[in-house]
């Protein structure tokens, strides 16, 4: 994995997508850090490659979800429990 400065995509475009190509992917940095990821994709795949993206951060905030859920205990209620929250939440709408 490689990082780049972002001021090097202007500056030396071609080296980065040199550097794409052998890398996989490349981390931008602003300031010294991390601020965005280059993935290399095609005519061919772009539509898929995107939608795996969304995926991977719907999968992400999902486990987020699931984690502050147990360190609250909320994964130890019963249906029932559940019901009640879900009734409570739509009454306050």
């Amino acid at each position: 994995m490689k990082f780049i400065p972002s001021r090097q995509l202007s500056a030396r475009p071609g080296k980065v997508w040199e550097d794409l190509k052998r890398e996989g992917l490349i981390v931008i940095t602003k300031d010294g850090i991390p601020f965005s990821i280059m993935v290399p994709t095609s005519d061919a795949t772009v539509v898929d490659d995107v939608e795996e993206l969304v995926f991977s951060r719907a999968r992400k905030a999902a486990r987020a979800i699931r984690s502050e859920a147990s360190r609250k205990g909320l994964d130890r209620l019963i249906p029932e429990e559940i019901d009640a929250e879900m009734r409570k939440a739509r009454q306050q709408r």
